[in-house]
């Protein structure tokens, strides 16, 4: 099994003379057959292991006995130990993050640091070809282009403040029955984490339902299949890779900060290099594929069928918008938030965020949105700062803004409308507190006007035939800023 992963490492070219290795080992069979692999092939690559552990502050006192094992193999083999304390559960409910997200995101800042400490240039993870299964049903289930579908990279670079950091999987090409073996072949004592056996996480329960019963049930070698088609999709995948990138550099232009492509030369390309160049694009922009799903591919490419100036919200606050020609990808500029309070119509429109925060600036106040699905006889909120409208209604990107010439409203359910310059006089607002009032329009069509409890616009009315609903929350310190209708005057 040794020789195994040692032509795997030099297939894939994981190791170099001289290398500068941290490995991460959590005292599990997995990370410890890693570490005496390499260990054992010190000598022929002269390269330097530097083990680090992270305790994510989950397991009590099990924990603290996994902490204690690894350092006592490290000064066993007479390797650099380094070992982190993370409350996991604390920064997943801070950030916002599910305790897997969390728990990854803190190994990674600890490889880090200690390659940059150290001068390291890799990092060594223990995934094994079970991992690799689980990790392309996690993405089949959740929803995934190709790249999801491919597994896990044996190899791929990460780029640091300090430089390029490889990770390498030497263990890819074994399952856990044969680490399991090779480790009792070897009488080299592990740790068994008994949460891997609960089902508190997703993969956990792939593993243990999932997998289990395939394995059981269908094809004791299923992982191993999976693991197989994973490999060939991958190599589909660096094929169709090469295409797009080729029709990228021809098609997009932009410059790091904002992306655009031409609808119609677009739409020419075969769909499968049409949703690469759409993916591509999203990674240049936000630096990485993780969060990109196919379904963000797909709505990208339906607003090549959608009136002009309507966007859609993509992970990492990325917003894609239909032009005249073409389709942009960029991130809203705030800069705007620091300005100082604007007075009078003097306030710069700005895009709603959906789903998402946007701040209205210089107000110290904000909108927060949401889609939802319909639900048969939901209750309606009735609230002056929480508004339900119907989203496939709306045909504009949505905009916050003061009054313009031609604005109007839908007053009711035959399509009647009004100008809002009439329906202000109807409402008796006074003229001077008429440039003051933030409206959500849909192009010309005033949505809401913001603290205007008694009114939407008809049109975006919620009902039993609506699928999906624009939630919209104001949140504001001073309700004065808004209008005559929300300060009560």
């Amino acid at each position: 099994m040794l020789r195994k992963v040692c032509d795997y490492i030099k297939q894939n070219k994981m190791l170099d003379k001289g290398d500068r290795i941290v490995v991460g080992v959590s005292g599990g069979a997995d990370s410890v057959c890693l570490l005496h692999m390499l260990y054992g092939l010190l000598p022929e690559y002269g390269a330097e292991l530097f083990v680090v552990h992270i305790n994510h502050g989950i397991r009590g006192s099990e924990a603290d006995r996994d902490e204690e094992f690894v350092r006592e193999l490290c000064n066993k083999l007479n390797i650099k130990y380094h070992r982190f304390f993370c409350d996991v559960k604390n920064i997943a409910r801070e950030e916002n993050l599910t305790i897997e997200e969390a728990g990854r995101k803190v190994r990674y800042q600890a490889f880090f640091e200690i390659c940059k400490q150290n001068k390291c240039n890799k990092i060594a993870i223990a995934h094994n070809r079970n991992d690799n299964a689980e990790t392309v049903l996690f993405h089949l289930f959740r929803g995934s282009g190709l790249k999801g579908l491919s597994g896990i990279d044996p190899v791929c670079v990460r780029k640091t403040d300090f430089g390029d950091i490889t990770v390498i999987r030497p263990l890819l090409c074994m399952d856990r029955r044969e680490i399991e073996e090779y480790l009792k072949e070897g009488e080299i004592p592990y740790r068994t984490d008994m949460s891997n056996f609960t089902e508190d996480y997703s993969r956990n329960k792939i593993r243990n339902r999932v997998l289990a019963y395939v394995s059981r049930e269908i094809n004791p070698n299923a992982a191993g299949h999976i693991d197989e088609a994973a490999l060939q999709i991958r190599q589909a995948q660096e094929y169709i890779d090469q295409c797009t990138q080729e029709r990228f550099s021809k098609l997009v232009t932009g410059d790091g900060n904002q992306y655009s492509v031409s609808c119609e030369a677009l739409r020419r390309e075969d769909i499968i290099i049409r949703k690469g160049i759409v993916r591509k694009l999203m990674e240049s922009l936000a630096g990485n594929l993780k969060d990109l799903e196919a379904k963000h591919v797909e709505e990208v490419l339906a607003l090549m069928d959608k009136q002009v100036g309507r966007q859609i919200h993509l992970p990492y606050g990325m917003t894609a918008q239909r032009g005249y020609q073409d389709i942009t990808f960029y991130y809203p500029d705030r800069s705007k938030e620091e300005k100082a309070a604007p007075e009078g119509n003097d306030f710069n429109p700005v895009c709603l965020v959906i789903p998402g925060k946007t701040y209205l600036p210089g107000l110290g106040a904000y909108l927060e949105t949401e889609i939802l699905k319909y639900k048969k006889n939901s209750v309606i909120p009735k609230n002056s700062c929480i508004k339900w409208f119907d989203y496939d209604k709306i045909e504009n990107a949505v905009v916050v803004r003061t009054g313009n010439t031609g604005d109007y409203m839908q007053i009711n359910s035959a399509g009647g409308t009004k100008k809002l310059k009439d329906y202000f006089i109807d409402r008796k607002v006074p003229r001077k507190e008429r440039t003051r009032c933030l409206l959500i329009t849909d192009g010309s069509h005033v949505m809401w006007i913001l603290g205007d409890e008694n009114r939407i616009s008809e049109k975006y009315k919620v009902r039993e035939t609506t699928e999906n609903i624009l939630l919209i929350k104001l949140f504001l310190k001073d309700t004065s800023m808004l209008c005559w209708f929300g300060g009560k005057r």
